[in-house]
């Protein structure tokens, strides 16, 4: 399932946190998990296409920091 693949991905990105994401459950962080999982593969897509679209590129990596640190916000503000 996307959502938890994504809460793993968070888990090993967000070492800190891990503990808490582990731990909570709801419909708002897995809709954040399922989009992180699927902002990663595209990410990984593009980081590997040929010729690279270094555009899409820096787009994803902002995304992908971008619901990293909701996710910080989130966990750490219940």
């Amino acid at each position: 399932m996307s959502q938890e693949r994504g809460r793993r991905k968070l888990m090993l990105r967000l070492p800190d946190i891990r503990h808490l994401l582990a731990d909570i459950t709801n419909e708002t962080l897995g809709e954040l998990f399922e989009a992180y999982d699927l902002a990663v593969d595209a990410l990984d897509r593009f980081r590997t296409q040929n010729p690279r679209e270094d555009k899409l590129v820096a787009e994803y990596e902002e995304l992908c920091r971008d619901i990293e640190q909701e996710v910080v916000v989130y966990c750490t503000s219940r």
